[in-house]
C-alpha cells in the first residue's frame, strides 16, 4: 500500500516540474511525446541544394566512354552489314538474269542448229555432256576392295549419296568399274537448281553445313565468281572453270530413297532393273528422291 502512494506523488512531482500543465483529455504521455517530437532538425550547409557535388569516380566516367564508343561502332557496324547485304542480294539478282539469258540462249541456239540439219534430212550431233551425276543404289555388302577404293573416291560412302563429276576417259572407266552399284546420268538445269537449293551442304570447318543464305557461299568460297547459289548451279552445270572448286567445298548431296521404291537394283537399266547408265532419264529418278 506504501508504493501505491508513493507512485502518483513521484509522477505528479515530475510533471509540475518538467512539464506544461496538462489541458482537456491530455494524458502524461502525450505530453511527453509532444515535448521530444518538437525539436528542431538543423543542417549543416543549411538547404541540401548548398550541398558541393561529388565528383564521379574516374572508373565510372571511362565506362560511359567506352559504351559510347561501343554503341557508335555497333551501329556503324550494322548499317555497314545492311549495305553489304543489299548490295549481295542485288549481284546475285544480276547474276541471276545474266545466266537465264544465257540458258535461254542455248536453248535457242539448239533448237535452229537441230531445225536447219532437219531441214537438209539430216541430224544435228550435239555435243556429248560434261558433267554426270552419279548416285549410289546399293549397300556395302559384297563389295570387292577395288569398288569400294572407287566409292570412296567419288565420295559415295553411303547409299543415295549423289555426286556431280566431270566426264572424262578415267571417269568413264571408274564409272563402269562400280557400275552395278550406282544409277548414273546427264542432269538438266532443273535437277541442279533443285539439289543445290534443296539439298545443298557447304563443308565449313569440317563440318556439314547448310546453305542458307549467299553470305555463307561468298565466305567459303572467297571467289569472285562464286557470290551466290546460281554461281554453284551455273559452274556445276556448265562444267565451269570452278567446277572442281565448288564440289569440293560441298558435301556430298544426302537423297531420300525414291519415292514408289525402286524395280530392281541389281538388274542393269536396260533390262529393267535399277543401275547403269540412265542418260537424260536420270532427271526423272532423281526427281523422287529429292
Amino acid at each position: 500500500m506504501r508504493f501505491m502512494f508513493l507512485f502518483p506523488l513521484a509522477l505528479s512531482s515530475r510533471l509540475t516540474l518538467d512539464s506544461p500543465p496538462l489541458s482537456g483529455n491530455a494524458t502524461p504521455h502525450t505530453a511527453f511525446k509532444k515535448k521530444h517530437t518538437a525539436m528542431p532538425t538543423h543542417s549543416v550547409y543549411g538547404n541540401a541544394s548548398d550541398m558541393p557535388a561529388v565528383p564521379a569516380p574516374e572508373s565510372a566516367i571511362k565506362r560511359a566512354a567506352f559504351k559510347q564508343q561501343q554503341t557508335e561502332s555497333f551501329k556503324k557496324a550494322v548499317v555497314a552489314r545492311k549495305a553489304a547485304k543489299a548490295a549481295l542480294k542485288k549481284t546475285a539478282y544480276l547474276r541471276a538474269r545474266k545466266y537465264s539469258r544465257e540458258y535461254r540462249g542455248a536453248e535457242k541456239k539448239l533448237v535452229t542448229l537441230r531445225r536447219q540439219a532437219a531441214s537438209h534430212g539430216n541430224y544435228y550431233l550435239e555435243a556429248k555432256p560434261k558433267v554426270v551425276v552419279v548416285t549410289r543404289i546399293r549397300g556395302i555388302a559384297k563389295v570387292n576392295p577395288k569398288q569400294r577404293k572407287i566409292l570412296q573416291l567419288l565420295r559415295l560412302r553411303q547409299i543415295f549419296n549423289t555426286v556431280f563429276v566431270k566426264m572424262n576417259k578415267p571417269m568413264e572407266n571408274m564409272l563402269r568399274a562400280v557400275e552395278p552399284y550406282i544409277a548414273y546420268g546427264y542432269p538438266s538445269l532443273a535437277t541442279v537448281r533443285a539439289m543445290v537449293y534443296k539439298r545443298g551442304y557447304l563443308k565449313i570447318n569440317g563440318q556439314r553445313v547448310k546453305i542458307t543464305d549467299n553470305q555463307m557461299i561468298k565466305d567459303k568460297y572467297n571467289n569472285a565468281d562464286i557470290v551466290c547459289a546460281e554461281d554453284m548451279v551455273n559452274q556445276i552445270y556448265t562444267c565451269g572453270k570452278h567446277f572442281r572448286t565448288v564440289m569440293h567445298g560441298m558435301w556430298p548431296f544426302k537423297l531420300a530413297p525414291p519415292a514408289g521404291g525402286m524395280r530392281q537394283k541389281r538388274r542393269h537399266f536396260v533390262e529393267g532393273g535399277d543401275y547403269g547408265n540412265r542418260d537424260t532419264l536420270i532427271n526423272r529418278f532423281l526427281a523422287r528422291m529429292i
